[in-house]
């Protein structure tokens, strides 16, 4: 049996050979618990906005997708952080561990402020070019002269979560999230609507919140460090260039595959678009990710959990282990999405029901559901392992392949089967669902061939 051996700093007993399934457990339920926190805080929110007027939502709605971006450049700190620190754990190797944490907390801090600096600085061409009406542009400039003021936590926040999870403690990320929607909820209802005594503020008062709850959860991460056993984790050094290469050579791969997401649903938007069903298609697309985004949770916070575990079973050395680990995760993650799956397969009609009344809408929707069911468990492999890829350093192959089965795959395949075969929106369905079942083999191929066990951090 093989465990940690300085447990005052990371999690003890996690290398442990005879309960692989138990931890992989451990470390990815917290997680799933700070999914489900985080989408009610996105959906109370928006409640709360929604009482402002369309232009308020339209505001918010340009600003999410900014505090989208900024959590995705922030991930290159994240995963770069976890795939070090857990490889600096299973070797039991305090110094590296203590350096590379600090190190992350560093470049968290440059990197939020210089993104911060470079937000004012363009914010008023950003916002130009979405081309909102009057009203709407002008709400999203006073939302976003407040919101941008927690960049720099956002990216502290990334950070500090990304060491965390390479100790193997996912539940202070937890812990974080659930202290920043509570203050973000509660400065929601005080400050817009001007409750007990606050101000009303308005669209503001919204930015103000984000901007609050993103400190507070960054501050809450900070705090546990400081008082608890990691206070040597707490001080962010000076940036160095050697620990930049590092930590970026991991992480930007990583937030690469983000972009690629963004920029693939753009194009799959445009050929949806462009389908006899039009205008219904696009709008029971979102009505379907809905759906998926709830089955995502799983499949996301087993890959948090394959990342550390892999990345601390290579830096104790033992490679099977970590091989273990892998698919350990990833056969969990493949039953619980598989039955969520089942759920919303025979469901299909109930769910979409909840989002339009719209017949030709609600049977689009439907569609997507069941046919984008088929290939979920495929999904849940391909989540898991390239999480498990991105812990052993690997995150370049899981960019190259989420390249392949997006840009590749995904949107000539819609435009294929759409037109060329006359399927028109259950076309592009069909693309999504084989090229998220490809996406899985392909993950699988690529964990199987094991090249991943001899990347250097």
């Amino acid at each position: 049996m093989k465990t940690l051996r300085f447990s005052g700093v990371s999690e003890a007993n996690l290398l442990s050979e005879d309960k692989v399934a138990r931890t992989v457990w451990r470390l990815a339920l917290p997680t799933m618990t700070a999914s489900v926190v985080q989408s009610a805080n996105s959906f109370l929110d928006r409640i709360f906005v929604g009482r402002l007027g369309a232009d308020a939502l339209a505001a918010v709605g340009v600003g999410s997708q900014l505090v989208f971006l900024t959590m995705a450049l922030a991930m290159a700190v994240s995963t770069g952080a976890t795939a070090i620190v857990a490889r600096m754990v299973g070797a039991n190797d305090r110094q590296s561990l203590r350096e590379a944490a600090r190190q992350a907390l560093g470049i968290a801090l440059v990197l939020g402020t210089v993104f911060t600096a470079l937000g004012y600085l363009l914010l008023p061409q950003i916002i130009r070019w979405y081309g909102l009406e009057a009203g709407a542009d002008a709400k999203a400039r006073q939302f976003l002269m407040l919101a941008l003021l927690g960049a720099p936590a956002s990216f502290v926040m990334m950070g500090l979560s990304g060491t965390f999870r390479g100790l193997g403690d996912t539940r202070s990320p937890m812990y974080a999230s659930i202290v920043a929607t509570i203050v973000h909820i509660v400065g929601d209802y005080l400050l817009i609507f001007g409750k007990f005594g606050f101000p009303r503020l308005g669209i503001q008062g919204a930015g103000i919140a984000m901007a609050l709850s993103l400190w507070a959860g960054a501050s809450m991460l900070w705090l546990q460090l400081w008082f608890g056993s990691r206070r040597e984790l707490a001080t962010p050094a000076f940036p160095v260039l050697a620990w930049w290469k590092r930590i970026l050579r991991i992480g930007l791969p990583a937030s690469a595959r983000t972009f690629i997401y963004s920029t693939s649903s753009v194009m799959f938007t445009g050929v949806l678009a462009a389908t006899a069903a039009g205008t219904a298609a696009v709008a029971a697309l979102p009505i379907g990710l809905t759906a998926e985004s709830i089955a995502f949770m799983p499949g996301f916070a087993f890959a948090i959990a394959a990342s550390a575990l892999v990345g601390q079973a290579l830096g104790a050395k033992n490679e099977r282990l970590a091989e273990r680990f892998g698919w350990t995760a990833a056969w969990q993650s493949c039953v619980v999405m598989t039955t969520m799956a089942v759920v919303f397969y025979v469901f299909a009609e109930q769910f979409a029901g909840l989002f339009t009344t719209d017949p030709q809408v609600k049977a689009l929707a439907v569609a997507y559901l069941r046919i984008n069911a088929l290939t979920e468990p495929l999904l849940a492999f391909g989540m898991t392992l390239a999480g498990a890829l991105q812990g052993a350093g690997d995150s370049l192959k899981a960019m190259l392949a989420t390249l392949l089965t997006q840009w590749v795959v995904r949107v000539p395949l819609a435009y294929l089967l759409a037109f060329g075969l006359g399927w028109d929106a259950h076309g592009a369905w069909w693309a999504m669902a084989l090229s998220s079942g490809f996406s899985g083999l392909l993950m699988m191929a690529l964990f199987k061939h094991g090249g991943w066990k001899k990347v250097k951090v």
